[in-house]
């Protein structure tokens, strides 16, 4: 499946964003965004994808992604069943590819900053030592404003470009890109990737966009060449795919993850968008010998 691509807005206040997530478990889809993007989990652990690869992360991860870089975290099986112990606890920061503008990059001591962003395209994880201390400047971040909280963004940023780490996809891996959307679609999309499971109702959806409901479906088929329901369909198929081939939950439990109303309508639009059923699906990637 394609990942789909996410829109940003940054806070009035900052030129970059920086959020602290609490969560039960990850449910943010296969996606990518312009923006350039920092992990870091405080809590938590799992698979994270990120382009070609797929790689374990828990307490301590510190990761790094370039723009257009599609990425996706999944919490391990155990966050999915309700424990009020187990969340998930990380600091994420987005910014743009030309926040460093290249005549900065050019000053002497912008040298590691500069290493640092043309070596992002595939991705970057940072040993513990680096990850730790990296953590550390980030809940300054976080607790930060002003011109203060550039600073320690850039001594950040630096601190990282000296610093031990290694590429998460492979080599050759060409990431995707995207055409520019206009403007209403960036909403869309936006609105969709957060919502998507949970019912969405038409009346919703076309309120984001500053339409009635039947100037938004002629609108939204004109511009993807699909209706809305299709789209919400394949980005919760796309969520699907992901679990039934690395996770071990129930297809019960990943149709309710994914936002269908309930399990022979998911396993009817998987059909219909996959050519085979979720189960069928699930048994291309069992290896000889685990039943």
């Amino acid at each position: 499946m394609h990942p789909f691509k996410e829109f940003i807005n940054y806070p009035v206040d900052s030129s970059f964003l920086i959020k602290f997530d609490n969560l039960p478990h990850f449910r943010f889809p296969w996606h990518f965004h312009d923006e350039c993007e920092i992990v870091y989990i405080i809590k938590s652990y799992g698979k994270k994808f990120v382009g070609d690869a797929v790689e374990e992360f828990g307490p301590g991860d510190l990761s790094i992604y370039g723009s257009n870089l599609p990425h996706f975290y999944m919490s391990d099986p155990a966050f999915y069943v309700g424990d009020p112990n187990l969340r998930v606890n990380a600091i994420v920061v987005q910014f743009p590819v030309s926040y460093f503008p290249s005549s900065q990059l050019q000053a002497a001591e912008f040298i590691s900053v500069k290493r640092l962003l043309s070596s992002i395209s595939t991705g970057l994880t940072f040993s513990a030592a680096a990850a730790e201390n990296g953590g550390k400047i980030l809940h300054e971040i976080y607790q930060a404003n002003g011109m203060e909280r550039y600073l320690l963004f850039v001594k950040l940023i630096d601190y990282l470009g000296k610093s031990e780490s290694r590429p998460i996809t492979t080599p050759d891996y060409i990431h995707t890109r995207s055409a520019q959307e206009d403007p209403r679609m960036a909403k869309i999309y936006k609105f969709t990737t957060r919502n998507y499971n949970r019912k969405i109702v038409l009346d919703e959806v076309a309120s984001v966009a500053g339409m009635n409901v039947s100037a938004f479906c002629r609108y939204f088929r004109k511009k993807s060449g699909k209706t809305f329901a299709q789209y919400v369909n394949e980005l919760r198929i796309s969520y699907a795919c992901k679990f039934l081939k690395h996770g071990n939950q129930t297809i019960a439990h990943i149709s309710d993850e994914a936002g269908f109303n309930n399990l022979s309508n998911f396993n009817r639009q998987f059909k219909s968008i996959m050519g085979k059923s979720p189960s069928a699906y699930r048994e291309l990637f069992v290896s000889p010998g685990s039943h």
